[in-house]
């Protein structure tokens, strides 16, 4: 039973949910109160956004170990994803009522709260998560957002390098240190960083903007084209890329295709003006 359940976890963690999904259910058929297959199960569903089915399973363990501060946290994360704050908030604190120096629930409600304004609150949050779990690597991405947002760009660059120091495969803190050095006119290092970004995560639209804003600034207009069409790939409803493809196109010669642009612009949002 161990060994399958070590099975289980090796499996979830290459992302092969599927297959985790198919051993966990084999562990229940010989102990249906498994708390480490129904955990598994439940965070397969959370990963592939089965919402349901995750709460579900999240509650089957509640049901025999009602005081698992983990669960709660992930039950909480749940909510978070779909963006129902307040009840994710309502888990993350039952989460921390019942163990107070956990990190991962300090950290999630530090941005929340982060997220609906209470920034100095956020910070003491999200400063107590790294302080009770240092090598918590999002906890200190979200502590670097939490000092950026409040314009503390040499916490927040301290904050992120640190969290790429404990785990170089997260996309955020690359994406949030390349805001960072564009404000300190750092053009070169930020498009090293903001690259890093996206060869972790290709999907994420705002790493390609930003990494267009980048070469932009270095009059890179080629490069800043292709960033922008692939932004405009992956979110074709923004308009402001639109409106910045326009103007390189328009520098280029291109200005038919330039202004096609723009009317798709006008098109998704009648109210744009910046022509």
């Amino acid at each position: 039973m161990e060994e399958n359940i070590e099975i289980a976890k090796s499996l979830f963690q290459q992302n092969k949910y599927a297959e985790t999904l198919d051993i966990c259910n084999q562990i229940l058929a010989t102990d249906a109160n498994s708390i480490e297959a129904l955990k598994l199960i439940a965070k397969s569903f959370l990963t592939t956004r089965k919402i349901e089915e995750a709460r579900l399973y999240f509650n089957k363990v509640l049901n025999i170990k009602p005081d698992d501060y983990e669960v709660m946290k992930d039950l909480g994360n749940t909510y978070q994803v779909i963006g129902d704050m307040n009840n994710a908030k309502k888990y993350y604190q039952k989460a921390l009522s019942i163990n107070a120096s956990y990190a991962p629930a300090l950290t999630n409600l530090g941005t929340l709260e982060l997220h609906t304004g209470n920034k100095q609150k956020a910070l003491s949050l999200l400063i107590k998560a790294t302080e009770s779990d240092p090598r918590l690597a999002p906890a200190w991405g979200n502590l670097a957002n939490g000092y950026f947002q409040l314009g503390q760009t040499q916490e927040a660059e301290i904050s992120c390098r640190k969290a790429i120091e404990l785990n170089s495969s997260l996309f955020k803190p690359y994406f949030l240190l390349a805001n960072i050095l564009i404000d300190q006119n750092n053009f070169l290092d930020a498009e090293i960083a903001c690259k890093k970004s996206i060869e972790i995560n290709p999907n994420f639209f705002n790493s390609h903007f930003q990494l267009a804003n980048i070469f932009i600034s270095q009059n890179k207009c080629l490069e800043a084209e292709r960033s922008l069409r692939k932004t405009i790939e992956l979110k074709p409803d923004f308009v402001i890329a639109y409106n910045n493809l326009a103007g390189i196109l328009k520098d280029l010669g291109k200005l038919e295709e330039a202004e096609s642009l723009l009317r798709k612009a006008i098109k998704i949002n009648a109210g744009f003006v910046d022509l």
